[in-house]
Formats: C-alpha cells, sequence, structure tokens
C-alpha cells in the first residue's frame, strides 16, 4: 500500500482454510509457508508467516502449528482465546 493512501479500511475477508507447505526454524521462532483461502474466493499462495518464540508463549503453546492456528485467526470458542498478561 502506499503512504498516501488512507488507513481507514474495513477489515478484510475472513481465511476459509490454510494448508502448511514448510516450516523451517529460524534463531528467533518459525517460518512458514502457507497457501491460505480467503472466504472472497481468492487466494494467497505461498504465503509466509513469520512466529516467534514470544508469540508461542503468548497463545500458551510449544506447539507451532497451534500457533498457526491462533496467528490466523483460528479459535475455537470466545473462553479459548490466548491471553497476553
Amino acid at each position: 500500500m502506499s503512504e498516501l493512501e488512507p488507513f481507514e479500511y474495513q477489515t478484510g475477508a475472513p481465511i476459509l482454510d490454510y494448508d502448511i507447505i514448510e516450516i523451517k526454524n529460524t534463531a528467533n521462532g518459525f517460518e512458514v509457508l502457507l497457501d491460505i483461502n480467503l472466504d472472497s474466493g481468492y487466494s494467497l499462495s505461498r504465503t509466509t508467516l513469520e512466529i516467534t518464540h514470544e508469540d508461542l508463549q503468548g497463545y500458551d503453546t510449544n506447539e507451532i502449528e497451534e500457533g498457526i492456528k491462533y496467528a490466523l485467526g483460528f479459535f475455537e470458542n470466545e473462553d479459548q482465546l490466548p491471553c497476553s498478561e
């Protein structure tokens, strides 16, 4: 996006599902390569998501697959939202 564009955008299309292509360990956490299908009918192919070890701690998990779900906004219900206290 251009720096000249206004920042008054509504939230975009929800993610329907995703496929994990590859997970790489990095010095700070993980680099995840994903294909993402959006509710709008579009898809994002070979998208990179970076998740740090601190992110996983904030999501209260050590499992990268669980961290990916949280990072993409997949929560089972509101009672199980990770807290960042």
